[in-house]
C-alpha cells in the first residue's frame, strides 16, 4: 500500500478536515492543526500515520498505513490534536500518546511532482512520547522512540498515481471474474483480470469493516501466471486457485442456478484477518470480457481481440 494508491481518498480528508471557511476568524484556524510521522514495524510493515482536526476542540482523526510489498491495512480513529500534542485511543490495537514540539530548525521541501514550483521553507515538529500498534493476529507490531516527522506527506499528497483503467466490450478475448459481498459494518470485492487465455493473471481483493468504532481497510493485490485464473472462450465457466496468500478454489458456472453459479472453498489471508470466505451466501460473482490497462499490465495492457 503506498501514498500514491490513495491519493484520492488523502485528498478528500485533507480538503474536509484542513480547509477553512472563509468565514473563519484567526482564532478558529489557529486551532486545527495537521502531523504526519512514519513508524517501522515488524515483519517488513512499516506505519505512516496523517492526523489533522477541523473542530475546535481538537477532535478530529487519526488515519494509520501499514503496509509492505503487495499489501496493507489503513486505519481511522478519532484523536485529539493541540499546538502541542496528539493523542489518540486505538483499543487494542494500541495508542498514541505524543508531545509536539518546534524542531528549532529550517527545512526545504518541494512536492516530487511539480518541479516548476519554487520550495518551501518549514520548521518541522519534534514528536517524544510514546506509539503503539499490534496488529491483529498479530501481523505487525511497532513500540518504538519517537516516530520520525514526515511531513514531506502533505508536499506529495496531490500528486499524481498510476490509474487502474479497464476496457470492457465483446470484441475482448481477456475477462475480469468480480466478487462482491455487502452487509452492515462489512464490504467485500475481488477482482481477477486476465488480458487473453495464457496471459498473465491480476489479483486485488480488499475487505472495509469498523471495529470497535475505527474503519478498517485490508488488500492485496498481485500478478501471477495464467493457471490462477482460466475461464472458456465463451464465458460460461471459470475457475479461480490464486496462490498465497489465498487457498483453495473456487468455480463459475453462468447457468446455474443463482445459488450454485459461485462455489467451491476459496479463501483469502489478509493483513490482521485470515481465512476471509470468498464464497457462500451473500457473495455474488460477475464474469465479462475485459482488459486491465492499470498498474503492471504493461505497454497497452497487451489487449487481444476478437
Amino acid at each position: 500500500m503506498t501514498v500514491g494508491r490513495w491519493a484520492s481518498a488523502l485528498f478528500a480528508i485533507v480538503t474536509a478536515l484542513l480547509a477553512v471557511p472563509t468565514s473563519s476568524t484567526a482564532t478558529d484556524s489557529d486551532l486545527k492543526f495537521a502531523y504526519a510521522f512514519k513508524v517501522e514495524a515488524s515483519n517488513g510493515y512499516e506505519i505512516l500515520a496523517f492526523a489533522a482536526n477541523e473542530r475546535a476542540d481538537g477532535r478530529g482523526e487519526l488515519v494509520l498505513f501499514v503496509s509492505r510489498p503487495n499489501e496493507g491495512a489503513s486505519y481511522v480513529a478519532p484523536a485529539t490534536l493541540t499546538a502541542t500534542s496528539l493523542v489518540a485511543d486505538l483499543g487494542a490495537l494500541g495508542k498514541v500518546d505524543l508531545t509536539v514540539s518546534p524542531s528549532g530548525r529550517k527545512k526545504s521541501l518541494r512536492s516530487r511532482c511539480d518541479d516548476e514550483r519554487r520550495p518551501s521553507s518549514y520548521e518541522p515538529p519534534r514528536f517524544s512520547g510514546s506509539f503503539e500498534f499490534h496488529g491483529e493476529e498479530g501481523y505487525t507490531e511497532a513500540a518504538s522512540a519517537p516516530p520520525r516527522d514526515y511531513t514531506r506527506f502533505f508536499a506529495d499528497l496531490l500528486c499524481s498515481s498510476t490509474a487502474s483503467v479497464e476496457g470492457g466490450g465483446r470484441h475482448l478475448l481477456g475477462a475480469r471474474l468480480r466478487l462482491r459481498e455487502r452487509r452492515v459494518g462489512y464490504r467485500l470485492d475481488l477482482q481477477a483480470n486476465e488480458n487473453h487465455p495464457g496471459g498473465r493473471s491480476r489479483f486485488e481483493v480488499g475487505v472495509r469493516e469498523t471495529r470497535g468504532g475505527i474503519a478498517i481497510t485490508r488488500d492485496t493485490r498481485f500478478w501471477w501466471r495464467a493457471d490462477a485464473f482460466r475461464f472458456d472462450p465463451s464465458l460460461r465457466t471459470a475457475h479461480l486457485e490464486p496462490p498465497v496468500p489465498f487457498a483453495g478454489r473456487a468455480i463459475f458456472h453462468r447457468h446455474a442456478d443463482p445459488g450454485k453459479r459461485w462455489t467451491g472453498n476459496l479463501t483469502v489471508d489478509l493483513p490482521g484477518r485470515s481465512d476471509v470466505p470468498l464464497t457462500g451466501s451473500g457473495i455474488t460473482a460477475t464474469l465479462k470480457p475485459a482488459c486491465f490497462q492499470g498498474e503492471g499490465a504493461g505497454r497497452r495492457g497487451d489487449c487481444t481481440s476478437r
